[in-house]
């Protein structure tokens, strides 16, 4: 098999010649990479041919290739400025229905330099003010997120994805896309805490936002089944019961993502969904859920039950799962192995993507030791 078909069939649980391995490698960027060593065997310079082909040749691992395409643009008449005061950066955006602003506290722990991003992890630490509070900031977000024509958004993307194509093509590997964050981009534009608040003061706020991000969705779907990706990913990092009760989940995400995962089956394409701690409690609307795949679970959180895990959801859903990146990986090849053994004998064999939950990162110590060979 090549890598795609047996990425593929392991999502659908079908028969593989071998169990496969995928590791999103995550370089992080100069300021979260400070004080620390580099560590990954190609240097952070290295271009995406080299670190696949090294992946792949040398590594024989069966990545997937990502792919991104941008689905909005700003209505006319939106202008954007930045400014600091004192230690808080400030951004603002004018629109045609009013003005959209933000602070976030301006650190050495703040990577995106004199900027702030809607969609961040570092923005919910940071916010002095975060991007929406109310139905007026996201009468204005909707400004600056326009949808954009089928037809445009796919002739923009094709070139690049053609490149990403043919290099996928050259290693037989298949090609994914983003779609979607829900609860997860949510909590980057309101904050973790107020979104926790909000979606029982005002629900109707919350939801409001979800149906906007999911029309966006359907349209990045399409998009992505017209250029020919393989795969469509979810982000729903922060969609679990760390946050929500399982009754506001379903009640919020389970038609909407119910209905992105059958607009990628439409288009030839399979879905992966990203969810990491706090699973537990919500198997029974996990089950209910029509995707194919979940990616990333935290097998070493505190409650995890991996057998109670298998047998709620593997009759129907693969798993891209294995070490946890923040307590395995960082501890070694021997509590890596250990994990690595474990999945296998709760998963078997059939449905199974040997992936780390979520990442390897490039300051990890665990990397020289693992006597990868030399990048040439």
């Amino acid at each position: 098999m090549t890598s795609r078909e047996r990425i593929l069939a392991a999502m659908a649980r079908q028969d593989v010649d071998y169990v496969p391995c995928c590791i999103y490698f995550n370089p992080l960027s100069p300021t979260l990479r400070r004080g620390y060593t580099w560590n990954f065997p190609w240097p952070p310079e290295a271009t995406p041919e080299e670190m696949v082909r090294y992946q792949v040749e040398v590594l024989g691992l069966d990545q997937v290739l990502s792919v991104a395409v941008s689905v909005t643009r700003p209505a006319p008449g939106c202008s954007a400025r930045v400014w600091l005061e004192g230690d808080v950066l400030h951004k603002s955006f004018t629109t045609p229905v009013g003005e959209l602003h933000a602070a976030v506290r301006y650190n050495d722990l703040w990577p995106h330099g004199l900027d702030i991003p809607f969609y961040s992890d570092f923005n919910v630490g940071h916010y002095v003010e975060p991007w929406l509070q109310g139905e007026a900031d996201l009468e204005c977000l909707k400004q600056l997120q326009m949808a954009r024509p089928l037809d445009e958004i796919v002739a923009e993307a094709r070139p690049a994805f053609a490149a990403t194509k043919a290099l996928a093509d050259r290693y037989g590997l298949a090609v994914a896309g983003n779609a979607g964050m829900g609860l997860t981009g949510a909590q980057h534009l309101f904050g973790a805490a107020p979104l926790c608040l909000l979606v029982m003061d005002k629900p109707a706020l919350v939801d409001a936002y979800l149906e906007h991000e999911h029309q966006l969705n359907l349209l990045t779907i399409e998009a992505l089944g017209q250029l020919g990706a393989d795969i469509v990913r979810r982000n729903g990092f922060y969609e679990t019961a760390d946050f929500y009760s399982p009754a506001l989940l379903e009640r919020m995400l389970r038609d909407r993502l119910n209905a992105e995962a059958e607009a990628a089956r439409r288009c030839g394409m399979m879905t992966a969904y990203t969810l990491h701690s706090g699973v537990m409690p919500m198997l029974d609307y996990l089950a209910d859920l029509t995707v194919e795949s979940i990616f990333g679970i935290d097998i070493a959180f505190p409650g995890m039950d991996l057998r109670r895990l298998r047998d709620a959801l593997a009759e129907g859903k693969s798993f891209w799962i294995g070490p946890c990146s923040t307590h395995h990986l960082w501890g070694g090849p021997e509590p890596t192995r250990a994990a690595v053994r474990t999945v296998f004998e709760v998963f078997g064999r059939t449905g199974l993507i040997l992936s780390p939950g979520v990442s390897a990162h490039s300051i990890m110590p665990s990397a020289p030791r693992l006597t990868m060979p030399a990048f040439s």
